[in-house]
């Protein structure tokens, strides 16, 4: 009985470990990129709520003074908001518009920073002209009920 060598197929043998570490070392780049891409998109996305949050508190600090018809004098006034659920900063200057009874308004608001001695960096500012309130005018008398009714 004669035996015959068979020889051996390529297909059945399996990866080597040098294959196998440049395989994880290929999904270990691609993951790192991938996080790195997620990381920057949810800071972009923070970053873009946080302006858009404040640019509402100056929205809303406009609209107090337009509302409440107050002619505001030049200067600096430095006030504090919460607004959804966050603690702002708001600082307003009032200067001398370009139009008589006219202010320029420049309200600059960020998030309150922690800590007294930290510095504020607002995230957005908002330019309005103010038109001085005009006064209310004086109403007419009422004429008196003529006496005895009648």
């Amino acid at each position: 009985m004669r035996h015959r060598t068979e020889k051996k197929t390529q297909g059945a043998r399996g990866f080597t470990l040098i294959e196998v570490m440049v395989a994880l070392a290929i999904f270990v780049a691609l993951a790192l990129a991938l996080d790195s891409t997620m990381s920057a998109n949810v800071r972009g996305v923070s970053r873009f709520e946080e302006k858009t949050l404040a640019a509402w508190v100056a929205s809303n600090k406009l609209v107090e003074l337009q509302v409440y018809q107050q002619w505001p004098e030049n200067g600096r006034q430095d006030d504090a908001s919460e607004f959804a659920g966050r603690e702002w900063f708001i600082q307003t200057e009032v200067a001398a518009g370009p139009l008589p009874d006219t202010r320029r308004v420049d309200i600059s608001v960020g998030p309150q920073p922690e800590g007294t001695m930290a510095e504020k960096h607002p995230v957005s500012t908002l330019t309005a002209l103010l038109v001085k309130p005009m006064q209310p005018a004086t109403p007419p008398p009422v004429p008196a009920a003529p006496a005895g009714g009648g």
